[in-house]
């Protein structure tokens, strides 16, 4: 699966720079909009009673092998949860010397890539899998016997809402502890948010013109709202502050070929997030 490049119409940058933006835990949060007024989310926070979805269904899986090193091969096939309009892909693995353990690893990689469905975008007004629409894809982009990495992208449309809500998330497990890594594992959550705001940051797959509207939207923040995001980026779900339902990160991050990667939230003109590079063997 190839990245998809996110294009901004001419002249979005002096739009983005004049928007009024809802500040969150990584300095903004943006909200779907609803055209049905009674549909937005301003209601008190409840937690919404559970729905019923349709049975899962597997798809056929599609077989991919990912080779680390020429000694250590691990298989990966993407399979796939479908439930109404709902399409989840996700990886499972073989070839571990362990059989119990690789169940265990297959359990915690599908049960966190499913974990969208109650937990985005508020665990307290999940999805519900007869009205929204969701769509997603997994790439595996490293699986050896220590580790496996997949990045997840795609789409979700709530019912009655404008428009989709471009996704992104990642997940990188411990095959020996199913230990999930986080960005602060591998840096420290508040140098990467001063690289996010530098004005050499890198951003992948993005053009000139989408790095100049990110540059113009962001030229305001402190390192701090961004700090604040990358510290709760990734896998493990952590509570809120209810102590029951799950927060969803704002921010994601993965390891590969020396390099670090992490989404920050932007404003839907912008695409909804952008993934920022980090080479870490230079800086």
């Amino acid at each position: 699966m190839n990245y998809m490049k996110i294009a901004v119409p001419a002249g979005i940058v002096a739009a983005v720079a004049a928007a009024v933006l809802v500040m969150g835990s990584c300095g903004k949060k943006t909200t779907t909009e609803v055209t049905n007024a009674a549909a937005a989310t301003t209601a008190a926070p409840t937690t919404a009673a559970p729905t019923t979805a349709a049975p899962e269904t597997t798809a056929p899986p599609e077989t991919k092998e990912v080779v680390q090193n020429k000694n250590v091969k691990i298989k990966t096939t993407i399979e796939k949860y479908v439930s109404n309009n709902v399409s989840i892909e996700y990886p499972q693995v073989s070839g571990l010397e362990d059989a119990e353990q690789e169940e265990k690893l297959n359990a915690h990689l599908k049960e966190n890539a499913l974990s969208i469905l109650t937990s985005y975008p508020d665990s307290k007004e999940p999805m519900d899998p007869a009205k929204d629409t969701l769509d997603i894809e997994c790439e595996v982009i490293s699986a050896d016997m220590s580790r496996v990495t997949a990045i997840y992208k795609g789409s979700y449309y709530m019912d009655q809402a404008a428009h989709p809500n471009n996704l992104f998330y990642t997940n990188t497990v411990d095959t020996k502890t199913l230990r999930d890594y986080c960005l602060k594992d591998a840096a420290d959550p508040y140098t990467m948010a001063v690289y996010a705001l530098a004005e050499d940051v890198v951003l992948k797959d993005a053009d000139n013109e989408l790095r100049e509207a990110y540059l113009e939207w962001q030229k305001d923040m402190k390192p701090e709202q961004y700090q604040a995001c990358l510290e709760n980026a990734d896998f493990p779900l952590t509570k809120s502050s209810d102590g029951k339902t799950l927060t969803w990160p704002d921010s994601f991050s993965y390891e590969s070929e020396g390099d670090l990667y992490f989404s920050v939230p932007v404003p839907h003109a912008l695409g909804d997030y952008v993934i920022v590079e980090y080479d870490v063997t230079t800086k």
